[in-house]
C-alpha cells in the first residue's frame, strides 16, 4: 500500500521497485494535482483515486478497507517519498509472520536532522503512555498490517496522527507491536508535506484523546484474545513490570509529583489508580508517592505556599516560608488542624504547586532514569 499526495517524481519508482518484489501494490492518490496517481498507474501499480486530499490517514483505512475485502491478511504500507528502500520494505514484509502482530519499521535515524530524532523520542513516549507498549517507531510508515483486524479499529484522526492512533488502538484491542530496525533515506530533495505547526497540533490532541481514554475504566473492545494469566504471573508482572529505564524514569516522576500535590489524603489513592490504568510499575510509583509523607506535608506544603506568595505578592520566599511552616507545625496535628491550612492556603498551595510538582517531578524522573539504567547494564 502506498499513499500518496504529490510526489510524482518518486511514487513511480517506489511502486516499480515494490512491483519488482512480485508485490500487489496498491496506490491511494489522495488528491494529487501533479498527475502522481498517473505515474503510479504508469509503474503497474493499482490506483484508488481520492479526488480531495483527506490525509494520510483516511488514505490508509481506504487502502486496509480494499485490502481486507480483496481478502489479503496483511499488508505492507511504504512511503511514497522514497525514504524507504526497497530491499528494507522487502525485509520487513518477509519477517512479518504473526498474524496478530503489527510490525513497525524502526529507522535508524542517526544522520537524521536532530529535530526529527527528537520528535519520534517524543512521539515514542507518549504513545507509551497512552498504550503500556513500546512501539519503537511511532512516526515511520514503513509497516506490516495485520489485517482484517487493522480496519475493524476505531480512530477518528485522518491525517499523520493515524500512525499514531492506529498502534495505540492496536494494543489495546490485543495485537502485538513488533518494531524492526530498518535503513531509512533522506534525499536533500525530498518533499514532505507535514506541517510542523498543525500536524504536531493534531497529534498534540490525539495523544491527549488517547490517554483520557485510557484512564477512563472502560474495557476496550478485544480483537485478538491473549492467554489469562494466573495469579501468581500477574504478581509477578506487577512487581516486575516497567522497570526499564524510561518507564521507570516516568513511574519515580509521577509518584514524587502526586507526592507533592496539594491533595493532601488522596496521594495514595491518585498514585494506584493512575498507575495501574497507566501500566507503570505500581510498587516504584506507591513508594516515590510517600514523599510527603508524616512531617514531610508540612514541608512540602509550606515551600510551595511560599512560591505562592512570592508570585502572588513578590514576597521573600525564606521569610513566608518560615511563617508558614510554623503554622502547619502548630495546627497540623489533627485532621481539623490539617482541613483549616489546606482553605487557608489553598490558593497559593495551588499557585506555588506549577514550580514544585514539575520540578521535583523532573529530578526523580532524572534519578529514576540514572538508576535503572545502570541496573540494566548490570
Amino acid at each position: 500500500m502506498v499513499p500518496v499526495f504529490n510526489h510524482v517524481a518518486t511514487v513511480g519508482a517506489v511502486v516499480a521497485g515494490l512491483k519488482g518484489l512480485g508485490a500487489h501494490v496498491l496506490v491511494v492518490d489522495d488528491g494529487s494535482s501533479d498527475g502522481s496517481g498517473d505515474a503510479a498507474r504508469a509503474a503497474g501499480g493499482e490506483v484508488v483515486v481520492q479526488v480531495v486530499n483527506q490525509g494520510k490517514g483516511v488514505a490508509l483505512r481506504t487502502a486496509f478497507t480494499h485490502a481486507a475485502a480483496a481478502g489479503y491478511r496483511q499488508a505492507l504500507t511504504v512511503d511514497a517519498d522514497g525514504q524507504h528502500p526497497i530491499a528494507e520494505a522487502a525485509r520487513l514484509a518477509y519477517a512479518a509472520s504473526d498474524l496478530s502482530t503489527i510490525y513497525v519499521g524502526e529507522r535508524r535515524m542517526a544522520h537524521a536532522p536532530f529535530i526529527s530524532r527528537f520528535g519520534r523520542w517524543w512521539s515514542n513516549i507518549w504513545s507509551w503512555i497512552a498504550c503500556g507498549a513500546w512501539v519503537g517507531d511511532s512516526q515511520s510508515g514503513l509497516r506490516v498490517y495485520p489485517l482484517p483486524a487493522t480496519s475493524s479499529l476505531a480512530g477518528n484522526a485522518r491525517r499523520y496522527s493515524y500512525e499514531v492512533e492506529v498502534l495505540v488502538r492496536g494494543v489495546w484491542a490485543g495485537l502485538l507491536v513488533q518494531p524492526l530496525s530498518v535503513a531509512v533515506e533522506y534525499p536533500p530533495d525530498r518533499v514532505s508535506h507535514f506541517h510542523k505547526l498543525k500536524d504536531n497540533w493534531r497529534t498534540a490532541c490525539t495523544f491527549t484523546r488517547l490517554v483520557m481514554r485510557r484512564l477512563w475504566p472502560k474495557r476496550h473492545r478485544i480483537l485478538v484474545e491473549r492467554p489469562k494469566l494466573t495469579l501468581k504471573q500477574r504478581l509477578h508482572a506487577i512487581l516486575t513490570s516497567g522497570l526499564e529505564p524510561w518507564p521507570a524514569a516516568f513511574a519515580c516522576a509521577l509518584g514524587a509529583a502526586i507526592g507533592v500535590a496539594p491533595i493532601p489524603g488522596l496521594q495514595f489513592a491518585m498514585a494506584a489508580f493512575l498507575s495501574w490504568r497507566l501500566g507503570l510499575n505500581i510498587p516504584l510509583v506507591m513508594m516515590c508517592s510517600n514523599l510527603s509523607f508524616g512531617p514531610l506535608l508540612f514541608v512540602w506544603g509550606a515551600i510551595a505556599s511560599s512560591l505562592g506568595v512570592w508570585m502572588r505578592t513578590g514576597a521573600p520566599v525564606w521569610d513566608s516560608y518560615h511563617a508558614i511552616f510554623a503554622e502547619f507545625q502548630a495546627k497540623g496535628t489533627t485532621f481539623d488542624g490539617i482541613n483549616q491550612l489546606m482553605w487557608t492556603f489553598l490558593g497559593d498551595w495551588v499557585l506555588g504547586s506549577l514550580i514544585v510538582v514539575p520540578a521535583i517531578a523532573l529530578v526523580f524522573g532524572a534519578i529514576g532514569y540514572g538508576v535503572f539504567r545502570a541496573v540494566g547494564r548490570k
